[in-house]
């Protein structure tokens, strides 16, 4: 790239910025606690820690250079500079914090923006809040809703950190290899810098680093460097227009129709707190959905006033041949929040089958508002979702058909209990993190519930159905399904949990074209880690078996192993040896079958000894920590 010499501080000036870093430089190198990497910007940069002497020196032999050459070294005297600051640890972000802001800000949002510099920053920040970015900004201590860098002209060194951890974890890029990692971030970072009102020397000399190193940017409109992605822009408006149109940015699912609920439905009436003044309900009650073949529809009692109503029965029936028996448990659970969405009521059933729906003071229970909210509930939930028909019963009418009710869910269980990876014809996949696990695709199957926690039927339910919750996701990947089905006919090899059709969707999911997964295996292929496992299942080659931590597990186990280690080893890819896992999947029959199982278990902390006490072979065999 060119640069434009329209400041006077081409090659062969000083730059008085840079001359402030080096003057300012600390004797003596430091490290970030609550990071493997120690000095994530050196890293980046030099694939090591800094050397106090070489860093000087290379500086030195830079003086005379211009900006676009001088800039990566400026980020390390910066972050040298910044390690030395007796507050660096108010403003320096973790990896567990990084790995947050990462699930966080390119998941559930737009992405990140970073506004630098020493401006008031209050009315951007309002409005990228507005399009659901989480802000970073420098001088940001008085404003609410930020994640403030700190005020010194140092701080965009602390977004860089972020960054280039992005790179190293997330991407699979080596440290010191940072001509792939500005590519990669270039590309693939959900995020993008704002330089607000004039910057000092020091600050141009570090903005022109972040460019360097991937991040977009929008600049002042007299901005001197055509170096990287930037737009120059003056002005609020234009500058959001200009920051919201990067490409790397993530964009919403648009899931093809828009379904609202009646006037008198909320979903933030599900979580409001009242006083129950009346319950309507008993023990002779029910709540129950189920296939059928039925057309969308509402059947309602004589008497819709329910206040005085003892008995209740509300049958769903679903007339869409995609439900099966087993997935109608999880909808069910769901549709009973829709009657919670009413203004004053409040529905819960007991594992027993216990049906009560609670009012507020002065709250008649209505049956057509009931069935109303239930039949628009449903498909608002599931916008995929055929042929809701809801049906009331009152007095009597509960009585006869009570039995058929019980007789369905006894059934139900039977039906669940069954189901294995060998008995079911479909798998299913979910893409829900690959805005920040790029390479991750979750295989959703009975015996490997997903690794983030969630049930299954959840999973299942969305990828049938589709899904009321949209994660944000990258543009080359606007026109992608989510979540989706896969028909299983050949397995490869059953023990490690390897299938032809599995196999076919990764290599077409992941963006790496991976080419094969086991499902229960940990050393050859495992399955592809996110970053939102509760768990992660490794392989101690020193001990010939199995090691199982919870997250954010304090400790270290044998070989070293910490869960920063782990977790920065695993996200986002396919790392032999190394896989994510939910608490569900610890107690699976098919737990690493192919590596030997809970037999194979050598090493485990606190919280995953408490998941599978009950379940190891041979506890005594296995090392445990107190």
């Amino acid at each position: 790239m060119q640069h434009k010499d329209n400041k006077g501080n081409g090659k062969g000036r000083l730059h008085p910025g840079f001359e402030k870093l080096l003057r300012i430089l600390p004797d003596k190198a430091r490290h970030y606690d609550g990071t493997e990497f120690g000095q994530p910007a050196a890293m980046a940069y030099l694939g090591k820690r800094v050397d106090m002497e070489n860093l000087r020196k290379q500086a030195g032999e830079l003086r005379t250079s211009s900006p676009e050459q001088m800039c990566e070294i400026a980020m390390v005297m910066a972050e040298m500079i910044e390690s030395a600051a007796p507050d660096h640890d108010k403003y320096f972000q973790t990896d567990t914090k990084t790995r947050s802001h990462v699930f966080t800000g390119s998941k559930w949002r737009s992405g990140w923006v970073f506004l630098m510099g020493n401006s008031n920053h209050s009315e951007l920040e309002q409005r990228f809040k507005e399009r659901d970015f989480l802000v970073f900004a420098q001088n940001g201590g008085n404003l609410k809703n930020v994640i403030d860098l700190g005020p010194r002209e140092t701080a965009a060194v602390y977004f860089l950190q972020i960054m280039v951890r992005y790179a190293m974890i997330w991407g699979g890029i080596n440290p010191g290899d940072d001509h792939e990692m500005g590519h990669l971030l270039e590309k693939d970072m959900p995020g993008v810098v704002v330089a607000h009102g004039k910057l000092t020397p020091v600050e141009e000399l570090l903005l022109l680093g972040l460019m360097k190193m991937g991040a977009p940017a929008v600049v002042p409109t007299d901005y001197p460097w055509d170096l990287g992605s930037y737009v120059g822009a003056e002005g609020t408006d234009r500058i959001i227009e200009a920051a919201t149109k990067f490409p790397n940015l993530r964009v919403k699912e648009i899931q093809g129709k828009i379904i609202d609920l009646p006037v008198f439905c909320n979903p933030a009436n599900i979580t409001v707190e009242f006083e129950v003044e009346s319950s309507i309900g008993s023990g002779g009650s029910f709540f129950v959905l189920m296939p059928g073949d039925v057309k969308n529809g509402i059947e309602l009692p004589k008497n819709e006033d329910l206040t005085h109503c003892d008995a209740i029965g509300i049958m769903i029936e679903i007339g869409d041949k995609r439900l099966d028996v087993s997935t109608s448990e999880y909808i069910e659970k769901d549709a009973l929040r829709g009657i919670s969405t009413i203004t004053g009521l409040r529905a819960g059933q007991s594992k027993e089958g216990k049906f009560l729906i609670h009012c507020a003071k002065g709250v008649k229970p209505n049956a057509s508002i009931i069935a109303e909210a239930l039949q628009r509930w449903i498909p608002y939930e599931f916008p995929y979702l055929k042929n809701v028909h809801v049906k009331i019963l009152t007095g009597d009418d509960v009585k006869k058909v009570k039995l058929e009710v019980e007789e369905f869910r006894a059934e139900r269980q039977k039906v669940i209990g069954k189901e294995t990876d060998d008995s079911v014809k479909y798998f299913h996949y979910c893409l829900e993190c690959q805005p920040f696990s790029k390479d991750h695709v979750c295989i959703i199957t009975p015996d490997r519930p997903p690794m983030c926690g969630r049930d299954r039927f959840q999973q299942k339910a969305a990828a049938l159905f589709g899904v009321s919750r949209h994660p944000w996701k990258r543009r080359e990947l606007e026109g992608q399904e989510i979540r989706g089905s896969i028909e299983v006919t050949n397995a490869t090899d059953v023990k490690k949990g390897e299938y032809f059709e599995v196999n076919r969707a990764i290599e077409r999911l992941s963006p790496s074209h991976i080419k094969r997964v086991q499902l229960h295996g940990l050393r050859e292929f495992p399955h592809t880690s996110c970053g939102c496992f509760q768990f992660l299942v490794f392989w101690i080659e020193s001990l010939r078996g199995i090691g199982i931590m919870e997250r954010d597990y304090q400790g270290e186990a044998p070989e070293g192993f910490t869960w920063d280690k782990l977790a920065n080893s695993a996200g986002g890819k396919q790392t032999p040896g190394i896989v994510g896992v939910s608490r569900n999947y610890l107690r699976s029959k098919r737990f690493m079958q192919g590596e030997g199982g809970l037999d194979a278990v050598r090493w485990i902390s606190p919280r995953a000894f408490e998941v599978l006490k009950d379940l190891l072979p041979h506890p005594n065999e296995v090392q445990m920590v107190k």
